[in-house]
C-alpha cells in the first residue's frame, strides 16, 4: 500500500517541478532524474527501486521505444540509415578500445579493464529519446540518425554486456555468442510483414467500435514482441521499437470509421504514454545510490573519473564527425552521450560477479550519472542551431 502512495506522490512531483521549471530552461528529463535522487537512497531515503517501480520504468521505456518507432523514417534515403550505422559503430568501439589500452596503462587488470571499457559503449535510447522529444526535434534528420544509431548502439551494448559476462568467468571470448544475438535481431525485424498482417486482421475485427479494442490491441502486442525480443537477444525495447515501426506503415482498411477509431486509440495510448514515462527517468535516479560508493584514495580517484569522463564523452562526440554541418555534428556526439541505466547494468554485472573493486564500481555509476545529465542540457543550447 506504502508503494502505491509512493507512485501516486511521484507522479505528482513529476508533473508539479516537470511543468515548474520548464521556464527556467530545466529539461523534464533532468527534473525526473534529479527527483529521484532526492527521493530515493542517495539523498532522502524515502523510496528505494523496488519491484514495482521497476515495473512501471519498464512500461515507461517500452512506451517510448513505440513512440520513437512510430516516428522513425527508415525510408529517409540509404545515406540517413547508414549514417545511422556508422554513428553506432564509430561511437561504441573508439570508447571501449580507448578506455581500454588507458584502463590497462593505469594498473587495472584484464577483467577490469574490459567491464570498464564495455560500460562505455552504449548509450542510453531513452534519455536521447525524451531529449529529443523536449526540444521538438524528433522529426529531424539528426534525430533520425541518432534514433537508427541509438539502437544498433544498444544491440551492440548487450552483445558487449554477454561478452565480457562470458570472459569474466571463462576468459575466452565466444563469438557465437555475438553472432546470435545479431541473428535473431534480424529475425525480430524480418519477421515484421508479418507482425503487420496479424495487427491488420485484429484491429480490422474491431465489431463494437471501440478505440479500446485497438488500444488493448497495441499494448498486448507491444508487450508481447517486448518479451519475445528480451528473450532472444536480451533486449525488450527493441520488441516495443518493431511494434512501433509496424503500426506507423499499416494500412488498415478502407472504413474511415475504423482508420478514426485506430487514431482514437493511439491517442489513448499517449496518454497511458505520458503516466508511465517518467517513472523510467525517475527510477534511473532512484538506482543511483550514493551514499553506497566508497573509494580509498580520493585524489587518485577523482583523477580516474575524470580521464574517464572524457574518454566517454570524446569517444562519443566523434562519432558524428562525418554529418555535415558543425551543430549536427555536435547534436549527434552530443545525443550518444548518456549511458544512465545501461552504465548501471554493467557495474551492477561486474560488482556483483566479482569483478569490480570499490573504487571501480563507483566510477562506472558516477560516469553513468555525469554523461546523463551532461546530454541533455548540451542538446538545449544548441537547439536553435540544429538543422
Amino acid at each position: 500500500m506504502l508503494s502505491i502512495l509512493f507512485i501516486g506522490l511521484v507522479f505528482v512531483f513529476t508533473k508539479i517541478f516537470g511543468e515548474g521549471l520548464k521556464p527556467f530552461g530545466i529539461p523534464q528529463l533532468i527534473t525526473y532524474v534529479t527527483l529521484g535522487i532526492v527521493l530515493g537512497p542517495c539523498v532522502l531515503n524515502l523510496i528505494k527501486p523496488n519491484e514495482i517501480f521497476y515495473i512501471f520504468a519498464e512500461i515507461g521505456i517500452l512506451f517510448l521505444l513505440y513512440e520513437s518507432g512510430l516516428e522513425i523514417n527508415l525510408k529517409s534515403g540509404l545515406k540517413t540509415n547508414l549514417n545511422g550505422v556508422l554513428v553506432a559503430i564509430i561511437g561504441s568501439f573508439v570508447p571501449f578500445f580507448i578506455a581500454l589500452i588507458i584502463a590497462k596503462s593505469l594498473g587495472y587488470n584484464e577483467n577490469e579493464s574490459i567491464f570498464l571499457a564495455g560500460s562505455l559503449v552504449a548509450t542510453s535510447i531513452g534519455v536521447t529519446l525524451k531529449t529529443f522529444m523536449d526540444l521538438k526535434k524528433q522529426h529531424t534528420t539528426v534525430a533520425n540518425i541518432v534514433l537508427v544509431a541509438a539502437v544498433i548502439d544498444d544491440i551492440i551494448g548487450i552483445i558487449m554486456l554477454l561478452l565480457v559476462s562470458n570472459f569474466a568467468q571463462t576468459k575466452t571470448i565466444d563469438l557465437k555468442i555475438a553472432l546470435s544475438v545479431i541473428m535473431y535481431a534480424a529475425m525480430l525485424f524480418l519477421l515484421v510483414p508479418l507482425i503487420k498482417i496479424i495487427l491488420k486482421n485484429s484491429i480490422n475485427l474491431c465489431f463494437d467500435k471501440d478505440p479500446m479494442y485497438i488500444s488493448s490491441i497495441i499494448f498486448f502486442a507491444i508487450i508481447m514482441y517486448s518479451f519475445v525480443s528480451y528473450k532472444l537477444v536480451h533486449l525488450n525495447i527493441l520488441g516495443a521499437f518493431i511494434i512501433g515501426y509496424s503500426l506507423q506503415t499499416l494500412k488498415l482498411s478502407k472504413t474511415k470509421e475504423v482508420d478514426n477509431l485506430f487514431k482514437k486509440s493511439k491517442s489513448q495510448l499517449k496518454t497511458l504514454q505520458n503516466f508511465f514515462e517518467p517513472f523510467f527517468f525517475v527510477y534511473i535516479g532512484l538506482s543511483f545510490n550514493l551514499n553506497s560508493l566508497s573509494f580509498s584514495l580520493l585524489a587518485k580517484f577523482v583523477s580516474f573519473l575524470l580521464i574517464f569522463l572524457i574518454i566517454a564523452i570524446l569517444g562519443k562526440l566523434i562519432s558524428g564527425f562525418f554529418i555535415k554541418g558543425f551543430y549536427n555534428k555536435l547534436a549527434v556526439g552530443l545525443s550518444m552521450i548518456p549511458r544512465a541505466e545501461v552504465g548501471l547494468i554493467f557495474a551492477t554485472i561486474g560488482k556483483s560477479s566479482g569483478v569490480l573493486s570499490n573504487d571501480l564500481y563507483a566510477l562506472i555509476v558516477l560516469i553513468s550519472l555525469l554523461t546523463t545529465l551532461i546530454a541533455p542540457f548540451g542538446l538545449q543550447l544548441i537547439n536553435s542551431k540544429i538543422s
